[in-house]
């Protein structure tokens, strides 16, 4: 029986596909035994299909122009992600790519640590990335620690200690030498289940000095969470907002009745937002509701009781919803307080719908007690490029770092930057008179963050309460009100 074997002349040139993808609207490739153009419009079943249809020789050549299309055109294929990722940003901005699979793969959750180094988390890792050089490329990681098993879908730093979920539900990895690596293993703090997609996820410091903690519909929070005689809800039902004190000690319920909100954010006003999640199994049906942004009031309930039946936003004691953005998976949420964005995104809300590969904006402004809300489209994966948003952070310079990863994808961080005139924000550390620090320290960007707290939390507690309590009577200073009473309670809790 003869043997088969591939034509000699066939030969696929993976710089031209390469060269064509950046020209073209679709990918291309040459199966030059047979002169054929492919296109990665095409269903690659078809090609496949073709194959089947060809003699051995030029059936060979068909399967390794479709495994190359695969491969090229696949959202999670080297190729994919070149020097100009294919993420679709408006005008003034660009992507770079600060960090790639090699670093750190299948990304669950990312964070900056006190000194505003790009920290990420995913099964059995925890890793801060170093750019050593400054080029606004990661080269290199440091292992902080090998655990949660499960990946973090949480982290905060508190100093160099780090707060988190995963494994056995919220935990402490201490760093008391400042090695950048765990000390040992976690203390866990309060169980809760952790590491499904519907458990447990982001833990914040709050502008209050208290932790708050968001978890989803099957995350198993009762009654039993409530342990503080204040706790607005005492029993909750489905996904939940949890607040514990600031030495971790007991805790309320602040909100519950989501299904599964992934992350959430404070604006400057001290005012909670998060984006839940649609219950996918309704879709096409009439009492199908799509994924929403919530502005959290205290005591209230987000609908959600059980598969198939969620109240929509028009019930009278539903909390306002903001936005609506159809089928998702919301992932990330941040409050952009920085200035480096032009003025439109500043105290603006960016969510992340992982599904559909979306950055997602919610400008907000006052209205009443309230806030009027314009939802639009940041940013989007464009052709075949994968883009699975996992979490995202603001940079001690202004710019948003976005993670990727999820279900055993590829991982990688984005940076995005805005290419127009910013507006200088003022430096604690620099200041002179105590007038100047303690503007730095009421107009500090992102005050909430690790990075931001280790520049402005200790100068605060130099200039003593006394000096916040005169500034928060200071009708001038309106703006900045929150915070001022905010830290006014330095000299009592952290």
């Amino acid at each position: 029986m003869k043997q088969a074997r591939a034509s000699p002349d066939w030969q696929l040139d993976v710089e031209r596909v390469r060269r064509w993808r950046k020209s073209f609207p679709a990918e291309r490739t040459y199966c030059k035994s047979g002169s054929i153009v492919l296109s990665a419009a095409d269903n690659v079943k078809g090609i496949f299909g073709m194959a089947v249809r060809q003699g051995w020789a030029q059936r060979i050549d068909w399967l390794r122009a479709g495994l190359l299309l695969s491969l090229v055109g696949n959202l999670g294929g080297s190729d994919s992600i070149a020097d100009e990722p294919g993420i679709q940003v408006p005008a003034g901005f660009r992507v770079e790519q600060f960090a790639d699979d090699e670093l750190a793969h299948d990304i669950h959750s990312m964070t900056l640590d006190s000194q505003g180094r790009v920290v990420v988390s995913g099964p059995g890792y925890v890793r801060i990335l170093i750019d050593a050089d400054a080029d606004g490329k990661a080269e290199s990681f440091k292992q902080f620690v090998d655990k949660p098993a499960t990946g973090s879908q949480g982290m905060f730093f508190l100093g160099s200690s780090l707060l988190c979920s995963g494994d056995d539900g919220l935990q402490i990895f201490r760093d008391d030498n400042h090695d950048d690596v765990a000390d040992g293993p976690a203390q866990v703090f309060m169980k809760i289940e952790a590491g499904g997609e519907h458990h447990v996820h982001s833990i914040q410091k709050g502008p209050d000095g208290w932790w708050y903690v968001i978890a989803g519909n099957f995350s198993g929070v009762t009654s039993a969470y409530a342990t503080v005689p204040t706790s607005p809800i005492r029993n909750p039902v489905s996904g939940t907002l949890l607040r514990l004190k600031s030495d971790l000690s007991g805790g309320e319920v602040v909100s519950d009745g989501f299904r599964n909100a992934y992350d959430f954010a404070f604006n400057s006003s001290g005012d909670f937002f998060t984006y839940d999640s649609d219950d996918e199994r309704d879709i096409s049906l009439p009492w199908y509701l799509p994924t929403q942004v919530f502005h959290v009031l205290p005591l209230s309930n987000a609908g959600y009781v059980t598969p198939g039946l969620k109240r929509p936003g028009s019930y009278p004691d539903m909390p306002p919803v903001l936005a609506t953005f159809g089928r998702g998976s919301p992932t990330g949420v941040l409050c952009y307080q920085h200035q480096q964005f032009p003025a439109p995104y500043r105290g603006a809300l960016f969510v992340l719908d992982w599904t559909l590969g979306r950055i997602l904006v919610v400008t907000l402004s006052p209205e009443g007690s309230g806030w009027k809300s314009e939802p639009m489209e940041f940013a989007q994966g464009r052709d075949q490029f994968g883009f699975a948003p996992t979490d995202i952070e603001v940079a001690p310079d202004g710019s948003l770092f976005v993670s990727v990863g999820g279900r055993g994808t590829r991982g990688s961080v984005f940076r995005i930057l805005h290419d127009g005139p910013t507006t200088p924000t003022a430096n604690v550390e620099t200041t002179s008179t105590t007038a100047d620090k303690l503007n730095a320290i009421l107009k500090a960007p992102q005050p909430n963050t690790s990075w931001s707290r280790a520049t402005w939390v200790s100068p605060a507690k130099s200039l003593g309460a006394d000096s916040f309590r005169t500034a928060a009577l200071d009708e001038s200073r309106r703006q900045d009100c929150l915070r001022v009473l905010i830290l006014r309670r330095l000299g009592r809790r952290q």
